[in-house]
């Protein structure tokens, strides 16, 4: 288990009361995502990395059900967020959805606040394989592979799902595979894939677990363990693009812990 150094920050939009996604902006290194959990409306906030307010944008055309996470990344030279559609406690859904924007530009100014409405760049209902039910919490995009990853929380172990980044537009539903069973994992809550697509993060309620992508059938082997502070029930969770810091936000509280990764791993 790795040591870490840790901030943490209260979160100054008081409209953030549940944060249960959280994005780290790949257009700027100081610029989070969030937004809340089942019941509120389809809106993504923007933050600093020490928790100030950056601006609030509304989804046009999207309904939010169960938003459970999001992912920032870069695709064809645009930058964009992914949101979940996929909490289902009760593992009564049918489908589940993925909504996909372009990053907004928030402004970077402490005193001014973006409000605006944005539009889905695309979106799409999908299925698992096995045609069941599931509460999935961690979802994130291998963007080398053009894969959004997906994990199960309400499963003795946790399966690893995978579905088409940007699917074929046939008219047929896509179908979420499972590609891996991770049996050191229970209950995550997010999922985060670096920008090489060599290592996943995965948020525990206290601890991110880390894994690499080894071996010439590229599977993904268990590697290391960050513990950090305590936060009560912290859902979200994003790895900085340069790979030093993690950001973890709690569902409950307000508040904003910066995880700083050790050099020697």
């Amino acid at each position: 288990m790795l040591e870490t150094e840790q901030k943490r920050h209260p979160i100054e939009n008081k409209q953030i009361n549940e944060s249960s996604g959280l994005a780290c902006s790949t257009r700027n290194k100081k610029l989070l995502w969030t937004h809340n959990d089942s019941g509120h409306m389809p809106i993504i906030y923007a933050l600093s990395s020490k928790g100030n307010d950056r601006g609030t944008f509304y989804l046009d055309d999207v309904v939010a059900n169960d938003w459970e996470d999001m992912d920032a990344f870069e695709y064809q030279g645009e930058h964009y967020l992914l949101i979940a559609d996929t909490g289902d406690n009760y593992r009564l859904r049918w489908d589940y959805q993925i909504v996909i924007v372009k990053e907004p530009v928030a402004n970077k100014k402490k005193k001014q606040k973006s409000q605006s409405a944005l539009s889905p760049a695309w979106s799409f209902v999908f299925k698992y394989e096995d045609n069941k039910s599931y509460d999935v919490e961690s979802v994130a995009v291998d963007i080398v592979r053009e894969k959004i990853l997906l994990l199960s929380k309400r499963t003795a172990h946790s399966w690893l799902f995978e579905l088409p980044l940007k699917p074929a537009d046939n008219g047929t539903i896509p179908i979420a595979l499972k590609v891996a069973e991770l049996k050191e994992i229970s209950k995550p809550s997010a999922l985060d894939i670096s920008e090489d697509g060599k290592l996943m993060s995965i948020n525990t309620y206290a601890r991110i677990h880390r894994y690499r992508r080894e071996g010439a059938d590229n599977t993904w082997h268990y590697d290391s363990s960050l513990k950090y502070k305590k936060l009560f029930q912290p859902e979200a969770m994003c790895l900085r693009k340069d790979e030093k810091v993690y950001f973890v936000s709690s569902e409950r509280k307000s508040r904003l812990l910066k995880v700083n990764i050790p050099d020697k791993q």
